[in-house]
């Protein structure tokens, strides 16, 4: 008697970016602070900030490690100094409608670990980050695993 065949979702390699964009980004303004934006890091348990200009198009980003190593390494007042002082602009960005294969060329392509997510319209929607595709691809190799041990012959 044959078991039915079990069904999986597509490889994530070939699905889109859509999936890091369900959950609330971490954005701010040029304008702002450095001490706002360490807040907001802190406050929503981020690690960088998408900045973005009026519209919501992302013009930077800013990380933890841009604060330690432009602004307190540098010895300049985070309450003084605005994130555009010290951002990252021009970021590399990815549309939603991408494949995650696509974000990760581009991630090692381009030397980043974060891509802001854009829309159609060029807002910025979500960020997927290097962390999110390896946890995404490590569970992928675990359910072919699972698969290839299930499926051993005698």
């Amino acid at each position: 008697m044959d078991t039915p065949a079990r069904t999986r979702p597509a490889l994530a390699c070939g699905m889109s970016l859509e999936r890091f964009c369900r959950k609330p980004m971490a954005v701010a303004l040029a304008t702002e602070t450095v001490q706002v934006a360490a807040e907001k890091m802190a406050q929503q348990h981020v690690g960088a900030l998408v900045i973005v200009d009026e519209p919501g198009i992302p013009i930077g980003i800013l990380t933890d490690r841009d604060i330690v190593c432009r602004v307190l390494a540098g010895r300049r007042d985070p309450r003084a100094t605005s994130i555009q002082e010290v951002m990252s602009a021009n970021p590399v960005v990815v549309r939603v409608s991408d494949r995650i294969d696509e974000a990760a060329f581009t991630m090692r392509q381009m030397g980043v670990r974060r891509l802001p997510v854009i829309d159609v319209d060029g807002k910025a929607i979500g960020m997927v980050s290097l962390d999110d595709l390896i946890v995404l691809l490590a569970g992928e190799l675990g359910q072919t695993a699972e698969t290839v041990r299930e499926n051993r012959g005698p």
